[in-house]
């Protein structure tokens, strides 16, 4: 009886399920397409219907300083810089509309400001007066999605 229990304990062993050598065969697309990414500076691509926008300050609000910014993002995950994983970025909180370059990684500066930890929130320090607030996803090397995941353009005013 024991060589029967072998013999079973074999087969199950063995990646013989077609829906086993499909998702090996999905993850060997997946493993290729991020190489070609990384090494052709390609950005990610969005997923279908991802949203990213501002949950707080409302358009139009009057602030104090420090601010309160809290992100929102639909149809995508959050994951931290350096983590290349589809389907996925992290925010950019872009201050008094900054030029963007959406084919090279994001630069970092007080008006492009990386959330590369994966955060969701912050609070930052503004002077008084007029601003504006936008948030852009980036990939895993802080490039813009393709097509941009991008949020409507706010305007708040510090007091």
């Amino acid at each position: 009886m024991k060589p029967l229990i072998l013999a079973a304990t074999a087969l199950l062993a063995l990646p013989a399920h077609a829906d086993t050598w499909k998702a090996l065969k999905e993850t060997a697309k997946q493993q290729a397409s991020q190489k070609a990414e990384e090494e052709l500076g390609l950005p990610q691509a969005s997923k279908p219907g991802a949203e990213v926008y501002l949950i707080e300050p409302a358009d139009g609000a009057e602030v104090s300083s420090p601010v309160r910014v809290v992100f929102g993002l639909k149809a995508m995950g959050v994951a931290p810089a350096g983590v290349n994983q589809t389907g996925t970025g992290h925010h950019h909180l872009l201050i008094d509309s900054p030029q963007i370059d959406y084919t090279q990684p994001l630069p970092a500066s007080e008006q492009v400001v990386h959330f590369g930890g994966g955060q969701t929130e912050t609070t930052i320090e503004l002077a008084p007066g007029t601003h504006t607030l936008q948030l852009l996803l980036g990939d895993w090397k802080h490039q813009p999605h393709n097509p941009p995941v991008q949020s409507e353009k706010i305007t708040i005013t510090v007091k």
